[in-house]
């Protein structure tokens, strides 16, 4: 059994990964302190034999927290995917080791499941929309405020107040909160759409697209586009490429 942990930008995604398959997977938001963050690693490995645990992160304040914890409990047995070279993945960017490892891992994961060229939309904080070339090479991509950003983002800098998105919305605002969910909803789904048929068109793959990350669901309802939903698409990732990884020092 593989041990899967994904430091995120806001929560900790974590998993079990054995025979292709990823299981008993759960996210949370980070703790108050390293010493509770090392209470919820241990409570997740306790009870299962791990033959190897992997990790990742885009999280730079709590990576070495998190793979220190790890290492302590599982000593020697760590292995972490820092940039995508670590996983052997050709990513067509000016500076390829700027490439978020996330967004690596799940490029990595979508190609093996398609084994075709494919567009993967991560929609978490940051919606990333990535380009997968026909030799599963990464061309490129784009990257865009998740919902909540743009919304916290909007009532920071105005006197708007904070509402919940309603992305089933239709139709036209009738009040300010209204307003204000409708239009972070239908803008988000128009800026999407569009950006994932712009990096459809670089690399013709017709329906291959493939969706993940917190608000990935939400958004499954609304984009008009035919789509795989897979909600844990860079721990699939990070156990397809664990064994190969480099171990922590």
């Amino acid at each position: 059994m593989i041990a899967l942990f994904d430091s995120g930008s806001s929560y900790l995604h974590f998993g079990w990964f054995d025979n292709g398959m990823v299981s008993d997977t759960a996210s949370i938001p980070y703790p108050d302190s390293p010493r509770k963050l090392a209470d919820v690693v241990l409570g997740f490995l306790s009870g299962r034999a791990t033959d190897i645990a992997a990790a990742c992160s885009v999280n730079s304040q709590w990576r070495e927290p998190l793979f220190r914890t790890i290492d302590r409990h599982v000593p020697g047995k760590l292995h972490i995917a820092v940039e995508a070279s670590d996983i052997d993945l050709t990513v067509q960017y000016d500076q390829p080791s700027h490439y978020g490892i996330d967004r690596a891992l799940a490029a990595h994961a979508a190609y093996g499941f398609f084994r075709d060229s494919c567009v993967v939309i991560d929609a978490g904080t940051a919606v990333t929309v990535d380009a997968v070339a026909q030799d599963g090479s990464v061309m490129g991509g784009y990257i865009f405020p998740g919902g909540q950003t743009l919304l916290h983002g909007l009532t920071e800098k105005t006197a708007l107040p904070p509402v919940s998105i309603d992305y089933d919305s239709t139709g036209l605002g009738t009040s300010t909160e209204r307003c204000i969910s409708y239009g972070l909803s239908i803008g988000i789904t128009g800026a999407l759409t569009r950006l994932i048929e712009h990096a459809a068109g670089y690399v013709s793959c017709g329906e291959r697209v493939i969706l993940t990350g917190g608000d990935a669901e939400s958004l499954m309802k609304v984009l008009p586009l035919h789509m795989v939903f897979r909600p844990y698409l860079v721990l699939e990732g990070l156990g397809l490429t664990a064994e190969k990884l480099p171990k922590y020092a």
